[in-house]
C-alpha cells in the first residue's frame, strides 16, 4: 500500500516490506526520530524513512497550543541538529519548531507538565520556560544547570531546581499533574494529630492507643524503642505505665506523612498492627533489606506491590550528613550505560545496591545498610556507649575486633570506645538483627523464631553457617525434632531451610 500524498513529507511515500529473514542497514524514522528495522515507508525521491505506525498515524503538523510555549509549534520531520530549549538536551531529529522566534523542542517535552511534586523536595515545582542566569545544580542528578533553558524550579526555596528530564522521571514523578489541584495546607492525614497532651509529660499517641504514654527524663534504660527498635540508652522517652512499650521522644515525634526519595509516592506512617507482618510480624525494608519489628512507613497507593520500610531508612533525606564525614551526601542513580561502573559502598563493600548516598566531593559512597547504623552502639564488656567511626577518615590498620577478633579494616565503618579502648566491627556491635526489638516472637515457614539476645557464657555456633555467632542479637528456633538452633545474621535466616 502506498501513501500517496503524506501531510508529513513533501514527497509521496511507498511501504517497503522487508522480510525476517532479510537483513538490510537499519535507518532512522523522520518522525519520530528512532532507529527503523524492518518494513518501512521510504521516499523514492530523498533520504526519508518512518515507521509504519508513524507514517500511518503521523504526529500533529502544527500544534497550536502547547504547556512550554507561548507560541504554536510547528513539526520539522528532518534530522537536524538542536538544543531544545525545554530541557536543553541536544537532538537531532525530527524537533518542533516555533516560526516565530528561535524556540526549538523535542516532541516529548511538549508535554512536560507545569506544576509537580517530586519525591526529592517537599515544595510543589513548576516548570518555567528559563530559569535565568546563576549557579544552577539539579536537585536530582547534581550536575551543573544551563539557565537557559526550560526546567522546574521552587517558588519557596530561592535556588532550588532541577532539571526538566531529571524531574519526569518515573522513579523521581508520580505522573500527576497537579496545575489544578490546590495545594494541601494539612500535611498529617485527614488532619489526623500524631498524639494528645494528657497532661504536663503524659500524651495519648495514635500508636498506642490503648494507654497513655509518660516522659521520662535523662533517665538510663537497657529497653528498646517499639518503634525503631534500637536501644533506649540514655536521654529522655516515653515510656508506657501499664505495659512494655517505649519510644523515642524523635519516634514519638514522627511525622505522619512523608515524602521520600526512596520511593515515588508519598509514604504513611504505620504502627506495628498496620504493617505487612502484623503485631508479630516480621517485615523486611525495601531499601536496606535489614529485618525489622516496630513501626515503618508504608505507601497506601502501592497496595499490591506491599511498600515498606523501616522509619530509619525513612528518616535519610538529602544532603544527608554522616558521622565524621565533613560532605553532604546525596542519592547516587544507578549506572545508566555499559561504560558507567556501579557504586560500590564504602562501609560493607556491597556493589550496585539500589540505593546509594554518594558525596560530590570525595569518593565516599554508602548504602541504606551503612548509612542508617546508630551513632552510638552498646558493648557488654563496657560501661561507656561507643561510638560509629568511618574508616576513610580515620584508617584503623593494626586494630583488631574485641568480639571476633578479625582485623579491623583499613575501611569500613567500625565503633569504637574513646576512654576504654575496644574497637568493634559495624557488624559485631549492632549486627543485621537490629531493628528487630529482643523476645519478639514470628512464625517463618511453618516455624516460630525467636529473637534473643546473644549473652551465653559460652559460645553459640549458627546452625546454618557453622561458624560462632558474633552479632548482639540471634534467632532461636526449635526443630521438628526438638532440637534447639541458632542464627547468627539475616543472610543465615534467609538461607536455612527449618527441618
Amino acid at each position: 500500500m502506498n501513501t500517496g500524498e503524506f501531510p508529513s513529507h513533501r514527497h509521496p511515500l511507498n511501504l517497503k516490506e522487508i522480510s525476517s529473514e532479510e537483513t538490510e542497514e537499519s535507518r532512522v524514522c523522520g518522525l519520530c526520530g528512532e532507529t527503523v528495522n524492518g518494513s518501512r515507508y521510504e521516499c523514492s525521491q530523498c533520504n526519508f524513512a518512518a515507521h509504519r505506525g508513524c507514517a500511518e498515524n503521523p504526529p500533529s503538523l502544527v500544534i497550536e497550543e502547547s504547556k512550554i510555549h507561548e507560541h504554536a509549534l510547528t513539526l520539522l520531520p528532518s534530522q537536524v541538529s538542536f538544543d531544545c530549549n525545554a530541557c536543553g538536551i541536544s537532538g537531532d531529529k525530527s524537533p518542533y519548531v516555533c516560526l516565530k522566534c528561535s524556540f526549538m523542542t523535542h516532541k516529548d517535552c511538549i508535554d512536560l507538565p507545569r506544576v509537580i511534586n517530586i519525591n526529592r523536595h517537599g515544595h510543589r515545582m513548576f516548570y518555567t520556560f528559563f530559569l535565568g542566569p546563576g549557579e544552577w545544580t539539579c536537585g536530582v542528578c547534581r550536575k551543573r544547570m544551563d539557565g537557559r533553558y526550560g526546567a522546574y524550579s521552587c517558588p519557596r526555596c530561592e535556588h532550588y531546581a532541577v532539571h526538566s528530564r531529571c524531574a519526569a522521571r518515573k522513579d523521581v514523578w508520580d505522573g500527576m499533574e497537579l496545575e489544578r489541584n490546590p495545594e494541601e495546607e494539612d500535611d498529617d492525614e485527614d488532619g489526623e494529630q500524631l498524639f494528645s497532651v494528657i497532661d504536663e509529660g503524659s500524651i495519648h499517641h495514635f500508636v498506642h492507643k490503648q494507654h497513655y504514654l509518660r516522659l521520662v527524663q535523662d533517665e538510663y534504660t537497657d529497653d528498646v524503642c517499639s518503634g525503631c527498635a534500637l536501644p533506649i540508652a540514655t536521654g529522655d522517652f516515653y515510656r508506657c505505665q501499664e505495659c512494655h512499650f517505649f519510644l523515642h521522644v524523635s519516634c514519638a515525634n514522627l511525622p505522619r506523612k512523608i515524602t521520600t526519595f526512596l520511593h515515588v509516592h508519598p509514604l504513611t506512617l504505620c504502627p506495628d498492627d498496620e504493617r505487612s507482618g502484623g503485631p508479630n510480624g516480621l517485615s523486611r525494608c525495601d531499601s536496606c533489606h535489614l529485618y525489622f519489628n516496630g513501626f515503618s512507613y508504608r505507601c497506601l497507593e502501592c497496595k499490591d506491590d506491599n511498600i515498606e520500610f523501616d522509619i530509619r531508612c525513612s528518616s535519610v533525606s538529602v544532603p544527608f550528613v554522616f558521622y565524621g564525614h565533613m560532605h553532604p551526601l546525596f542519592v547516587n542513580d544507578l549506572p545508566t550505560t555499559e561504560n558507567e561502573k556501579a557504586k560500590i559502598c564504602s562501609g560493607c563493600g556491597l556493589e550496585g545496591p539500589i540505593y546509594i548516598l554518594s558525596c560530590v566531593e570525595c569518593s565516599l559512597h554508602l548504602c541504606m545498610t551503612c548509612a542508617t547504623l546508630p551513632v552510638v552502639a552498646k558493648y557488654k564488656y563496657d560501661g561507656h556507649l561507643l561510638s560509629i567511626h568511618s574508616g576513610l577518615e580515620d584508617p584503623t590498620g593494626g586494630y583488631w575486633c574485641d568480639i571476633c577478633e578479625e582485623k579491623i579494616e583499613d575501611k569500613g565503618n567500625h565503633y569504637r570506645c574513646l576512654g576504654c579502648g575496644p574497637v568493634l566491627h559495624a557488624s559485631c556491635a549492632v549486627g543485621s538483627f537490629r531493628h528487630m526489638r529482643p523476645w519478639l516472637s514470628f512464625m517463618s515457614h511453618g516455624h516460630e523464631y525467636k529473637v534473643v539476645r546473644n549473652d551465653w557464657t559460652s559460645q553459640l555456633r549458627c546452625s546454618n553457617c557453622d561458624s560462632d555467632c558474633h552479632e548482639p542479637l540471634l534467632l532461636m528456633s526449635t526443630t521438628s525434632t526438638g532440637v534447639t538452633i541458632y542464627l547468627c545474621s539475616s543472610s543465615c535466616f534467609t538461607a536455612y531451610v527449618p527441618v
